[in-house]
């Protein structure tokens, strides 16, 4: 990665700080009744917005520090992190475009609501940054994904990746108390949920709650199934013997979860492993921190490896879902420059190590220089869980994203809108609650998607 100095050279900037200052006037606050984007008052330009989904305390501590750096490299500029939820992004986003208040850097926007945004020209180029930083230092998924080749330019660079469906954490004393190895495939994988579905502990932990986390588990078991839910022309193939394979899995699974399953999202998934109510759950490498922190006599029992698929013999195959979180500064941001200046501040290395290291695991560098950096790898957890904090990386470099299920794929910039309908785990929930037949669920959700890409 290049060395660079991210403060705000504004000799060398197209607009001066008197003339940021002199544009950006005082925000309005919304109306009652409407929708509120978070609120920031630009008091005579000085405060910049800065939104994320990153909302954990460690990471808001870090977010704060860098931020305070950038504000003293930086005279007369405060920086004002909005912490929000994946599922209020893009109505925030609206919000603060109706009110010609969007965010100057938005992190960890996931990149099919990014690409969709790019498809209505509403985000900038980050060429600029990306040659700054050094295209060839990021890991190439995520720069195969994020190429807007109709345009010409990236409208979003992930800054980090990480996979929260592909991880699957595992009681290792659990498992050799009941006899069984760690699982490879589905088989293996209901077999030991079964086994260790005894005294009060559930074998596994299948959440199909209608968030993004049941979306993005069913998607990468219907990847795993070997099945896609478009064809590389994008024509639906969500009706397909595979997806019913899936669901049939997912009912296999579902009945060793706990009941409340249905409802459970992020964090349920998480704290229902870390209190060792369960043997088996997917999540990113927070577990790490989490385990260690909230049930230390169990840091020494837990492990993972990577979620099992569907035979290989049978058709399935070994990928997962990634996250290829991302950075992107809105085409009506005020000042383009400050807001490069906001995106290579978190890319200074110390920046960025601060960052991933407030929890260690859980957000992946996507840097190569970074990943591969003693000050990276220094981390008193990572070196204590070396093992699965190299499985996680393993993972990761499996994973692809919604908008280009296979190499093969076309571009999908509506790969967001069938997120954000929640068709994809309705599906599930059809099944499991409506008592509908995988087939019948299957075929339903193939009309509801080809819907959605019609309209």
């Amino acid at each position: 990665m290049k060395e660079r100095d991210s403060s705000l050279n504004l000799q060398s900037a197209r607009t001066t700080r008197r003339s940021l200052l002199k544009g950006m006037g005082l925000l309005a606050a919304a109306g009652t009744g409407v929708l509120a984007a978070p609120h920031v008052v630009r008091a005579q330009g000085k405060t910049l917005a800065f939104w994320t989904t990153q909302r954990g305390p460690t990471q808001m501590k870090a977010y704060e520090e860098i931020w305070k750096a950038f504000e003293a490299a930086n005279p007369g500029f405060t920086v004002a992190p909005q912490y929000l939820t994946e599922e209020e992004y893009l109505p925030k986003l609206t919000a603060a475009m109706a009110a010609n208040q969007v965010p100057d850097l938005m992190s960890h926007m996931p990149p099919e609501f990014a690409m969709a945004l790019n498809d209505r020209d509403l985000l900038s180029p980050m060429d600029e940054i990306l040659k700054e930083v050094g295209a060839d230092d990021f890991f190439e998924n995520s720069l195969e994904l994020l190429k807007d080749e109709k345009k010409g330019f990236y409208p979003a660079l992930a800054i980090v990746n990480s996979t929260t469906t592909g991880p699957l954490w595992y009681r290792k004393d659990l498992l050799e108390k009941a006899g069984v190895t760690v699982p490879t495939n589905w088989a293996e994988y209901l077999a030991v949920a079964k086994a260790t579905t005894k005294g009060g502990i559930f074998g596994n932990v299948y959440p199909f709650g209608k968030t993004s986390m049941g979306d993005k588990l069913f998607l990468q078991t219907i990847w795993q199934a070997g099945g896609t839910v478009f064809n590389p022309d994008l024509s639906v193939a969500f009706n397909s013997p595979q997806v019913v394979r899936a669901l049939e899995f997912v009912q296999a699974a579902v009945k060793l979860s706990p009941p409340s399953a249905a409802t459970y999202a992020y964090a349920e998934t998480i704290n229902v492993f870390v209190q060792g109510r369960v043997a088996m759950a997917p999540y990113s490498g927070r577990v790490l921190g989490n385990m260690v922190s909230n049930n230390a006599k169990l840091e020494n029992d837990f492990s993972v490896t990577p979620f099992p698929h569907l035979a290989e013999g049978e058709g399935g195959r070994k990928v997962f879902v990634g996250d290829f979180q991302s950075l992107v500064i809105p085409a009506a941001a005020k000042d383009k420059e400050v807001s490069k200046a906001m995106a290579l501040w978190l890319f200074r290395k110390e920046n960025y190590i601060k960052y991933l290291h407030a929890v260690p695991g859980h957000n992946l560098p996507n840097l190569k220089s970074i990943a591969n950096s003693e000050e990276y790898k220094a981390d008193p957890l990572l070196q204590k869980y070396a093992q699965e904090s190299q499985t996680l990386i393993d993972a990761t470099s499996m994973s692809r994203s919604f908008l280009k299920e296979t190499p093969e794929h076309q571009l999908n910039v509506r790969a967001g809108s069938i997120f954000n309908s929640r068709v994809l785990v309705e599906t599930i929930h059809d099944v499991i609650i409506g008592g509908v037949s995988p087939a019948d669920a299957a075929a339903k959700g193939a009309d509801k998607i080809a819907s959605i890409m019609k309209a």
